[in-house]
């Protein structure tokens, strides 16, 4: 039995040096690959380890030659892969030391579970909460927006982002953000992967309703923890927000999520 780790790369700077090193502390009775896909970076920082690292065995480099997004660089790796399961993980994160054996064991031994998501943990110890509730555009764009502040849309807000969920329990869910999520590799190909029409945004959601969509369950399981050294990418001030190019890559592939999945809230 194998997992392979799927990581893409984009300007991450030292991100991927530390991740790499959590991973190897890994305590696992099973064999792991760790592959990297790099999206065309332009740091050197980043790109020099990672070239050192495969050098070096302790990772296989796939270069792409063209940013493919987080979709299409997912996949990519995934195509390079071997494993029997796949561990979508971002570079801004570390796993402990016993989070990957426990996910395998967890869906080892529930053949229903179709995805498994860790708990997200913060520098600061805080939960990240990366469990969601099927949500409307009008949710989405409240929660992305100082709407999220108006007494009267506080609590809609706080449901679609489950903070009515004791977050150190396992759950079955309806999404999981795509930092770090693991699958059986024959659901992964089951679904076709990530959809990657997406660039950037809402492909994790969309890989959660495709593996919904063939009956297989979501979970999400706090007793794997990864930390995660997150920063938001969209978000802040609205006007400023308009002149990013971030926050319209969000705004496109929202418009493709709810445009494709108009009519199935489950």
């Amino acid at each position: 039995m194998k997992v392979s780790i799927i990581t893409v790369n984009f300007n991450h700077k030292h991100f991927p040096k530390l991740q790499i090193e959590a991973i190897e502390k890994s305590k696992c009775d099973f064999d792991y690959e760790i592959i990297y896909v790099d999206n065309a970076s332009t740091d050197p920082i980043s790109v020099g380890f990672l070239e050192h690292a495969a050098a070096e065995g302790r990772i296989k480099l796939v270069k792409s030659a063209k940013n493919l997004g987080f979709a299409g660089g997912n996949n990519l790796g995934v195509k390079n892969s071997t494993g029997d399961f796949i561990f979508i993980l971002n570079p801004d994160t570390a796993p402990y030391p016993d989070a990957i054996q426990k996910m395998v064991e967890y869906l080892e031994a529930h053949p229903k579970t179709g995805m498994l998501g860790p708990q997200l943990v913060y520098a600061d110890g805080t939960i990240q909460e990366s469990c969601r509730r099927d949500m409307s555009f009008a949710d989405l764009a409240i929660k992305r927006t100082a709407l999220r502040y108006l007494p009267g849309l506080q609590s809609r807000v706080k449901k679609y982002l489950m903070s009515d969920f004791d977050h150190s329990k396992t759950q079955h869910v309806e999404l999981l953000t795509g930092a770090a999520m693991m699958l059986p590799r024959s659901v992964f190909e089951q679904v076709g992967g990530f959809d990657d029409r997406y660039f950037l945004f809402m492909e994790d959601f969309d890989l959660c309703k495709e593996v919904r969509k063939v009956g297989y369950e979501i979970v999400y399981y706090p007793e794997a923890k990864i930390e995660h050294y997150h920063r938001r990418l969209s978000g802040g001030n609205f006007f400023k927000m308009l002149s990013r190019k971030v926050f319209w890559l969000h705004v496109q592939s929202a418009t493709k999520y709810f445009w494709k999945w108009k009519g199935m809230r489950k």
